[in-house]
């Protein structure tokens, strides 16, 4: 597709381009229509989404390595952009040396843009933001004391 752009290019005259979107709306719209053409197909269809761009599913378990040097090699051939994403399950402020490798991972992997996400939770009562376990580290409120914790990374709510 990019050497087709490039051709495109020279030919027209004009500045045509290679886009790995992540287009989230549409992975999901997308099998849902494939779903009603096709029925429930196992491993394509059976899912809420299709997996976007050039990104290794996330359901499929691999390494920070062995997912950047899959995913790099794409990130050229995608002049008009890319982005590669990386999900931690820690608080990176815990593990500093850890997230620096990350992004020499992705370095080396020739990742053009890289994101690196981690949980980050909110205590709505005293307004820490960060990595919330069972008690707020601001001040010292329990998981489910009152108002629950707002866990941003993930769809549930303590206690409702």
């Amino acid at each position: 597709m990019r050497k087709k752009c490039d051709e495109y290019t020279k030919e027209y005259n004009l500045n045509f381009t290679c886009l790995a979107t992540p287009a989230e709306g549409l992975s999901g719209r997308f099998v849902g229509i494939d779903r009603s053409i096709y029925g429930k197909i196992k491993g394509i269809t059976d899912r809420e989404y299709y997996t976007n761009s050039f990104h290794v599913p996330v359901y499929y378990k691999t390494s920070v390595k062995h997912k950047m040097e899959i995913e790099g090699p794409y990130h050229k051939l995608t002049n008009a952009g890319h982005i590669s994403y990386v999900e931690l399950d820690g608080d990176t402020v815990n593990n500093v040396d850890a997230f620096e490798q990350v992004v020499r991972i992705m370095h080396d992997s020739d990742i053009g843009y890289g994101a690196i996400n981690h949980p980050v939770d909110r205590d709505p009562v005293c307004g820490y933001v960060g990595v919330i376990k069972d008690v707020c580290p601001k001040c010292g409120r329990h998981e489910c004391e009152g108002v629950p914790m707002q866990k941003l990374n993930s769809d549930e709510f303590c206690c409702m």
